[in-house]
């Protein structure tokens, strides 16, 4: 894939009436390969609500993820049953491409509440120079200022046109088209201070052979830097789960220096309560 720079710009705005609601990976008990457990699952990964409900889905979902956390099938069981009369249809027969670019429309400006904001005031404290934010989708965890040069990256042209600071240079590539020694030729060997993934790690498809390519973009004293939540991804199109075990070794094994790990203490309560966490990890080039 050839990269492509976007200039338009549009409105951040919703043209659809449906919401995403994030709900816990559970899997539904019947037998595996019945009818049954494939409907089951299909509606269950890909759960969206009408504008209109989405106050009360939104509560039912918090509880359902307590719930989860706690084992309680019956309360699951329950609270799904309740959640399942508001669901709507909307990413049926789309691409990850189609459904991605359907989400950035219909979300909403303050996405991510207030996690949002202490996230980019960690980030932008850490990041000066000249920065790739990679798989930035329509929002930016980097403030402006005069001691950042930032760059955004993402395969949707819609969060693109979107993103909110339409100043930046920003470049429509899709990273997991990098396999083994392919390389983003478009940029300079060390050409980058810091490079950012927010949110991004439960869609790589190839981890280690990205972070190889992160590490020759970045400047001898840069950094790989990560925001990720184990329970925090769209699952119809996640192609892996996160711990920070598995990205600690995907950085080691694409020979990243230094790896550390901090949990964020900014989980609201509920999130705390079904186990939601926010790790930052930090690599090193050398």
């Amino acid at each position: 894939m050839e990269p492509e720079y976007v200039t338009d710009v549009k409105p951040r705005k919703s043209e659809w009436p449906e919401r995403h609601i994030n709900l816990p990976p559970i899997v539904p008990q019947p037998e595996f390969i019945s009818p049954e457990y494939v409907a089951w699952h299909k509606e269950y990964i890909n759960f969206s609500v009408h504008v209109s409900n989405f106050p009360l889905a939104k509560e039912l979902a918090e509880r359902l993820w307590v719930a989860y956390r706690e084992n309680n099938q019956e309360e699951v069981r329950v609270l799904f049953e309740k959640l399942r009369p508001f669901r709507v249809i909307p990413f049926e027969k789309r691409t990850p491409q189609e459904k991605w670019t359907h989400m950035m429309v219909q979300l909403p400006g303050d996405i991510g509440g207030p996690n949002k904001k202490k996230i980019r005031e960690i980030l932008s404290a850490k990041c000066q120079g000249h920065i790739l934010e990679a798989m930035c989708g329509f929002n930016s965890y980097l403030e402006p200022s005069p001691n950042r040069e930032v760059v955004a990256l993402d395969y949707c042209r819609e969060a693109l046109e979107r993103y909110p600071y339409p100043e930046r240079t920003r470049i429509l590539f899709d990273l997991n088209t990098i396999e083994e020694n392919q390389r983003m030729k478009f940029f300079r060997e060390g050409e980058f201070n810091a490079v950012t993934i927010c949110f991004g790690f439960h869609y790589l498809h190839h981890p280690v052979w990205l972070f190889r390519e992160f590490h020759r973009l970045l400047s001898p004293d840069g950094q790989l830097i990560l925001v990720e939540n184990p329970h925090q991804c769209y699952r119809d199109i996640a192609r892996r789960s996160f711990s920070p075990g598995h990205c600690v070794n995907f950085l080691q094994r694409a020979i990243f220096k230094n790896v550390e790990v901090e949990e964020l203490p900014i989980a609201e309560d509920w999130e705390q309560k079904a186990g939601g966490h926010y790790f930052l990890i930090t690599a090193e080039g050398s």
